[in-house]
């Protein structure tokens, strides 16, 4: 898959919510609750996903080839939806993160510049 199409069919930002909720998943396969309590944890805060979005999003990416889920029950307790990472999320993921891992190295010289520049 080349960096070109690793970000298609995506609408601004959607790619970035998609690579993260790949990480996620990738390092522990989770319920839609557990994806956006993670978002939260790892983004400190910064971005809080409103109710119900990560459950439209986690359908899409399933619907997209990246996740397949499982329903887990647990006596007395209610059915979660549990979310694992396919061969295809896992290539993708793969992608983004080479591409993020190389423009990194743009972003901190634009940082630098930003703090030489407009340092307060």
């Amino acid at each position: 898959m080349s960096k070109e199409n690793s970000f298609q069919g995506c609408y601004p930002g959607c790619a970035f919510i998609e690579t993260l909720i790949l990480w996620i998943i990738h390092s522990q396969p989770l319920h839609g609750y557990g994806v956006k309590k993670k978002i939260e944890q790892i983004t400190t805060g910064s971005y809080v996903p409103k109710p119900g979005t990560v459950y439209i999003i986690l359908r899409r990416m399933e619907k997209k080839g990246l996740l397949k889920s499982q329903w887990k029950e647990k006596i007395g307790k209610r059915s979660k939806r549990v979310y694992y990472i396919t061969e295809k999320g896992e290539n993708l993921l793969k992608t983004r993160l080479k591409a993020l891992k190389e423009r990194i190295k743009i972003l901190e010289q634009m940082a630098s510049y930003y703090d030489g520049v407009f340092t307060e």
